[in-house]
């Protein structure tokens, strides 16, 4: 397209004498006269001082001509430009778009000013990208169209932008985990809160999936506690995770979501990339010590950003805050146990102190008469009967003040070199025949293992109650399995005996209540409901614990673990 300047014949005349002195110019398609060059050198002038770079653009989206920022702002020479589509300066992405932008305008010119709210950007020579704000104009000339577009880098000012909404964001979710940890919810529920509240963060391109596992004090071993974006399949192989796993272990399995790796002495932010998406592995650390983690997986080939490592230490500290608090209340809490345990036990040492003699002396003495009077009654006469029931109650009542004497002692006793699969064969033996009678087989997995230092007679005690349990607890037969083997929690081994059942099971809110003394969960009333109690003081004294699994309809596992110890200390 050329424009021309229609000039009367005089004027035309002149400009030919004065051709040697005023050189026309052009603009790329556009063409002047020395008349308008004259005016145009001038305009050109305020055009190159323009603090913005500007570009003119033809009709047909062809460049015509820049000025000294734009080469300054994309690298590029006026004559390097001319007559090249003005899409050579936009990404790949947006050209198309771009393209039915460009028709819109032109179809419906007008005054468009920088700040319009478009995510624009532009591509410098080197192909680096950056945000753009672009204001449009447009001239008419001779019936046509030029476009002029005023570009300005806002690089600074999206940083800025960025980081004041990251401020805000920072701040609000801190201030959502602070009143997160004020509610009253289980440990659970709060880090899940937490986590919908990291996955829910606009702008700083996370994915939908993360996790938060806790350090278990005990085994080192990595639990889940919250999870969203995946399966049941998926959680379930995440609940346990073993600490020191690579990432090139965790790659092929279910559970990708978990990077254990950075917990191997690292207390930094890890990032790692995993085909199409990618990770973030944050610890939770408190005084010194890693008691959880944080993994975030982030989408699109995503790569690391300084801005979201920020966000999620400061989610990390507020949460390693709740944890620490959370730990607190729970130590208060059983201190108050301990303490209230403590108030029983002395109660107890005084009781039995001061009635042992007073009911066990007469108690022998019934025993013993109740079992004379048998001898001698005649079978199937209901005083033989009666006879009986007094000696089985006295023997009963006998076992109640033994189990009342061992629960109130406040030591482990004595302690010898002990072979373990000896003791359990030895608690089994009292119980065959009642297996037998209500049809209650018994599968027994006793492997080798070293002989420790207990008190023998204690765990005896310890072992008789996890069987009775057992048996009770399927009064319409079923299988009741030991087992031994050993195993390493933390730094420490342990020889372990499991007493499993197939009976009926533990209630979900009846788990943190077994080792209560006194508490029991048999349909019919035996005992003192001290069993498990006693086991568990027994385990407890030795430096060991107890772990217990169970789902109601299908039975129940106790575990004892026993410190491995083969000297004694």
């Amino acid at each position: 397209m050329k424009v021309k300047i229609v000039m009367d014949k005089c004027k035309t005349e002149c400009i030919t004498k004065q051709q040697n002195e005023h050189e026309a110019i052009s603009l790329g398609s556009y063409h002047f006269n020395s008349t308008a060059t004259r005016s145009i050198k001038q305009y050109d002038r305020l055009f190159e001082a323009l603090p913005d770079a500007v570009v003119v653009v033809s009709r047909e989206g062809k460049i015509v001509h820049s000025n000294a920022q734009f080469t300054l702002l994309f690298g590029y020479k006026n004559e390097e430009i001319i007559g090249k589509d003005i899409e050579m300066l936009l990404p790949a992405r947006f050209r198309s778009r771009h393209r039915q932008h460009v028709e819109g305008f032109m179809a419906s010119p007008r005054f468009r000013p920088m700040g319009s709210g478009l995510d624009l950007f532009g591509l410098k020579k080197n192909g680096a990208e950056f945000p753009a704000d672009i204001s449009l104009s447009y001239v008419t000339i001779d019936s046509d169209i030029v476009i002029m577009a005023a570009i300005r880098d806002i690089t600074d000012r999206k940083m800025a932008e960025r980081k004041m909404n990251l401020n805000y964001q920072v701040q609000k979710a801190i201030s959502g985990v602070l009143k997160i940890s004020l509610e009253p919810l289980s440990i659970e529920e709060q880090l899940t809160h937490a986590l919908d509240l990291i996955l829910s963060i606009p702008g700083l391109s996370l994915g939908s999936r993360g996790s938060i596992h806790l350090v278990e004090a005990e085994s080192g071993m990595l639990l889940l506690k919250a999870m969203r974006g995946f399966s049941a399949s998926q959680a379930k192989q995440c609940k346990t995770v073993q600490r020191g796993n690579k990432l090139s272990d965790v790659q092929d399995q279910s559970c990708q979501v978990v990077i254990v790796n950075c917990l191997d002495g690292q207390r930094d932010i890890e990032f790692a990339e995993l085909g199409l998406y990618g990770q973030y592995c944050v610890p939770i650390a408190h005084g010194g010590k890693i008691i959880g983690l944080i993994s975030v997986a982030v989408i699109d080939k995503h790569k690391r950003v300084p801005e979201e490592e920020e966000f999620l230490a400061a989610i990390a500290n507020s949460l390693a805050n709740l944890l620490e608090r959370h730990q607190a209340e729970l130590e208060k809490t059983r201190l108050r146990e301990q303490l209230n345990e403590s108030e029983k036990l002395a109660a107890f040492g005084r009781i039995t102190a001061n009635v042992s003699h007073t009911i066990k002396n007469p108690l022998t003495a019934v025993g013993g008469f109740a079992s004379k009077l048998m001898e001698s009654l005649p079978e199937g006469t209901k005083e033989k009967r009666y006879a009986g029931l007094i000696f089985s109650e006295a023997i009963r009542l006998e076992n109640i003040l033994q189990n009342i004497l061992l629960f109130s002692r406040q030591d482990a006793g004595q302690r010898e070199e002990c072979d373990v699969a000896a003791i359990i064969d030895k608690a089994l033996v009292m119980y065959e025949d009642i297996c037998k009678d209500r049809l209650i087989s018994i599968e027994k997995n006793v492997n080798d293992a070293p002989n420790i230092f207990i008190n023998r007679e204690q765990v005896l005690v310890a072992v008789e109650n996890l069987l009775s349990n057992a048996v009770d607890a399927m009064p319409t037969g079923g299988t009741l399995t030991v087992s031994t083997g050993q195993e390493h929690a933390g730094s420490s081994s342990y020889i372990v005996v499991q007493v499993g059942d197939t009976g009926l099971g533990i209630n979900k809110e009846d788990i943190n209540k077994i080792f209560e003394p006194f508490f029991t969960t048999k349909l019919i009333k035996k005992g003192t409901g001290l069993g498990l109690s006693i086991a568990n003081k027994v385990v407890d004294e030795h430096g060991g614990f107890m772990r217990v699994e169970s789902e109601p309809g299908k039975g129940t596992t106790f575990s004892i673990y026993l410190p491995d110890i083969r000297k004694p200390t």
